[in-house]
Protein backbone atom coordinates (compact mmCIF):
# COMPACT_ATOMS: atom_id res chain seq x y z
CA UNK A 1 0.00 0.00 0.00
CA UNK A 2 1.68 3.25 -0.87
CA UNK A 3 2.03 5.78 1.50
CA UNK A 4 1.35 9.95 0.15
CA UNK A 5 2.15 12.94 2.06
CA UNK A 6 -0.32 15.37 2.90
CA UNK A 7 2.83 17.91 3.29
CA UNK A 8 6.94 18.05 2.85
CA UNK A 9 7.96 17.05 5.57
CA UNK A 10 9.38 13.35 5.87
CA UNK A 11 6.63 11.28 7.81
CA UNK A 12 8.37 10.35 11.66
CA UNK A 13 6.06 7.32 12.85
CA UNK A 14 8.77 7.17 15.95
CA UNK A 15 6.09 8.15 18.13
CA UNK A 16 3.32 5.95 17.08
CA UNK A 17 4.16 3.07 19.50
CA UNK A 18 3.90 5.28 22.59
CA UNK A 19 0.67 5.84 21.82
CA UNK A 20 -0.87 2.48 21.17
CA UNK A 21 0.70 1.71 24.89
CA UNK A 22 -0.19 4.95 26.17
CA UNK A 23 -3.99 4.36 25.09
CA UNK A 24 -3.88 0.23 26.78
CA UNK A 25 -2.11 2.04 29.91
CA UNK A 26 -5.55 4.51 29.98
CA UNK A 27 -7.63 1.60 29.50
CA UNK A 28 -6.70 -0.49 32.21
CA UNK A 29 -6.61 2.96 34.49
CA UNK A 30 -8.68 5.33 33.02
CA UNK A 31 -7.73 8.84 34.66
CA UNK A 32 -7.21 12.37 33.44
CA UNK A 33 -3.68 11.54 34.14
CA UNK A 34 -3.87 8.82 31.55
CA UNK A 35 -6.23 10.64 29.25
CA UNK A 36 -3.11 13.39 28.86
CA UNK A 37 -0.84 11.56 28.07
CA UNK A 38 -2.79 9.51 25.21
CA UNK A 39 -3.36 13.06 23.69
CA UNK A 40 0.20 14.26 24.21
CA UNK A 41 1.51 11.33 22.37
CA UNK A 42 -1.21 11.76 19.70
CA UNK A 43 -0.04 15.72 19.29
CA UNK A 44 3.23 13.89 18.13
CA UNK A 45 1.94 11.32 15.70
CA UNK A 46 2.00 11.21 12.45
CA UNK A 47 -1.13 8.91 11.29
CA UNK A 48 -2.10 7.16 7.78
CA UNK A 49 -5.20 7.70 6.45
CA UNK A 50 -6.79 6.09 3.93
CA UNK A 51 -8.56 7.68 0.77
CA UNK A 52 -9.51 7.09 -3.11
CA UNK A 53 -7.31 8.83 -5.56
CA UNK A 54 -8.91 9.59 -8.42
CA UNK A 55 -7.00 10.92 -11.67
CA UNK A 56 -8.47 12.97 -14.26
CA UNK A 57 -7.33 14.74 -17.39
CA UNK A 58 -7.87 18.76 -17.82
CA UNK A 59 -7.31 21.05 -20.51
CA UNK A 60 -5.94 24.28 -18.91
CA UNK A 61 -4.67 27.14 -20.68
CA UNK A 62 -1.31 28.98 -20.19
CA UNK A 63 -0.92 32.99 -19.82
CA UNK A 64 -0.29 32.66 -23.92
CA UNK A 65 -3.80 31.15 -24.25
CA UNK A 66 -1.74 27.88 -25.23
CA UNK A 67 -4.04 24.97 -24.24
CA UNK A 68 -2.77 21.35 -22.78
CA UNK A 69 -3.76 17.96 -20.90
CA UNK A 70 -2.35 18.20 -17.79
CA UNK A 71 -3.28 15.20 -15.52
CA UNK A 72 -5.26 16.02 -12.28
CA UNK A 73 -5.32 13.83 -8.96
CA UNK A 74 -7.95 14.21 -6.35
CA UNK A 75 -8.10 12.26 -2.89
CA UNK A 76 -11.31 11.60 -1.51
CA UNK A 77 -10.64 10.25 2.15
CA UNK A 78 -12.82 7.39 3.56
CA UNK A 79 -15.23 7.30 6.01
CA UNK A 80 -16.56 4.87 8.33
CA UNK A 81 -19.68 4.94 10.23
CA UNK A 82 -19.68 4.07 13.62
CA UNK A 83 -23.13 2.21 14.93
CA UNK A 84 -22.35 2.93 18.59
CA UNK A 85 -22.13 6.81 18.15
CA UNK A 86 -24.24 6.82 14.79
CA UNK A 87 -21.98 8.94 13.59
CA UNK A 88 -19.37 9.34 10.79
CA UNK A 89 -15.52 9.22 11.28
CA UNK A 90 -12.12 9.38 9.51
CA UNK A 91 -10.72 6.09 9.96
CA UNK A 92 -6.52 7.05 10.71
CA UNK A 93 -4.00 4.30 10.96
CA UNK A 94 -0.69 3.96 13.62
CA UNK A 95 0.71 1.73 10.99
CA UNK A 96 0.51 -0.24 7.66
CA UNK A 97 -0.64 -3.39 9.64
CA UNK A 98 -3.51 -1.74 11.14
CA UNK A 99 -4.31 0.33 7.40
CA UNK A 100 -3.94 -3.10 5.78
CA UNK A 101 -7.52 -4.00 8.15
CA UNK A 102 -9.73 -1.59 6.14
CA UNK A 103 -11.69 -3.28 3.59
CA UNK A 104 -13.27 -1.40 1.03
CA UNK A 105 -14.35 -1.61 -2.02
CA UNK A 106 -12.51 0.74 -4.02
CA UNK A 107 -8.47 0.32 -4.11
CA UNK A 108 -6.86 3.33 -2.00
CA UNK A 109 -3.83 5.08 -1.08
CA UNK A 110 -2.74 6.04 2.49
CA UNK A 111 -1.23 9.80 3.26
CA UNK A 112 1.28 10.57 6.02
CA UNK A 113 -0.69 13.38 8.37
CA UNK A 114 -0.33 14.94 11.25
CA UNK A 115 -2.69 15.06 13.63
CA UNK A 116 -3.12 18.44 13.80
CA UNK A 117 -3.67 18.56 10.18
CA UNK A 118 -6.41 15.67 10.36
CA UNK A 119 -7.84 17.77 12.58
CA UNK A 120 -8.45 20.55 10.37
CA UNK A 121 -9.80 18.12 7.09
CA UNK A 122 -12.28 16.98 10.61
CA UNK A 123 -12.82 20.32 11.13
CA UNK A 124 -13.66 21.65 7.88
CA UNK A 125 -16.09 18.46 6.75
CA UNK A 126 -19.31 18.91 7.16
CA UNK A 127 -21.30 15.89 8.60
CA UNK A 128 -17.68 14.41 10.44
CA UNK A 129 -18.64 13.43 13.82
CA UNK A 130 -14.36 13.12 14.32
CA UNK A 131 -11.87 10.62 13.53
CA UNK A 132 -10.77 7.39 15.18
CA UNK A 133 -7.51 5.94 15.31
CA UNK A 134 -6.93 2.25 14.82
CA UNK A 135 -10.93 1.66 14.12
CA UNK A 136 -10.06 -2.37 14.25
CA UNK A 137 -8.18 -2.43 17.15
CA UNK A 138 -8.42 0.47 19.82
CA UNK A 139 -10.52 2.39 18.38
CA UNK A 140 -9.89 5.96 19.98
CA UNK A 141 -12.16 8.45 18.92
CA UNK A 142 -11.82 12.00 18.86
CA UNK A 143 -14.77 14.03 18.37
CA UNK A 144 -15.16 17.74 16.92
CA UNK A 145 -15.80 18.58 20.73
CA UNK A 146 -12.54 16.75 22.01
CA UNK A 147 -10.56 18.65 18.97
CA UNK A 148 -11.74 21.48 19.82
CA UNK A 149 -11.63 21.36 23.65
CA UNK A 150 -7.54 20.03 22.69
CA UNK A 151 -7.30 23.20 20.67
CA UNK A 152 -8.24 25.54 22.86
CA UNK A 153 -5.85 24.25 25.33
CA UNK A 154 -3.06 24.29 22.75
CA UNK A 155 -4.21 28.15 21.82
CA UNK A 156 -4.20 29.04 25.97
CA UNK A 157 -0.86 26.85 26.77
CA UNK A 158 0.86 28.67 23.99
CA UNK A 159 -0.40 32.56 25.18
CA UNK A 160 0.28 31.21 28.55
CA UNK A 161 4.52 30.75 27.70
CA UNK A 162 4.31 33.77 25.65
CA UNK A 163 3.57 36.06 28.90
CA UNK A 164 5.62 33.47 30.91
CA UNK A 165 8.18 34.55 28.60
CA UNK A 166 7.59 38.17 28.88
CA UNK A 167 7.55 37.55 32.94
CA UNK A 168 3.75 37.48 33.23
CA UNK A 169 1.46 35.16 34.16
CA UNK A 170 -1.67 33.40 32.20
CA UNK A 171 -3.90 29.80 33.39
CA UNK A 172 -4.31 27.43 30.72
CA UNK A 173 -7.64 26.47 32.58
CA UNK A 174 -8.67 23.11 31.37
CA UNK A 175 -7.87 19.90 32.87
CA UNK A 176 -6.04 19.07 29.99
CA UNK A 177 -1.98 19.30 30.21
CA UNK A 178 0.54 19.72 27.65
CA UNK A 179 3.52 18.23 28.05
CA UNK A 180 6.94 19.69 26.55
CA UNK A 181 9.48 16.46 26.63
CA UNK A 182 10.46 14.96 23.43
CA UNK A 183 13.05 12.97 25.06
CA UNK A 184 12.15 9.04 24.72
CA UNK A 185 11.09 7.47 28.40
CA UNK A 186 13.17 4.83 30.12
Amino acid sequence: MPELRANKEKPNFDNNPKLVEAIAEMRKDFKPETQNKVINAALRCTFLVPAVVEQSTELVADANNKVDFQNKSKAKFILINNTKTNGTFFPVFTSAEEAKKLKHDQKFQTFAMKFGDIASLTETTPNVKGFVINPFNQNLPFTQEMLASIKNTLIKAKAAKEAEAKGESAEAGSNITVSTNDTPEA
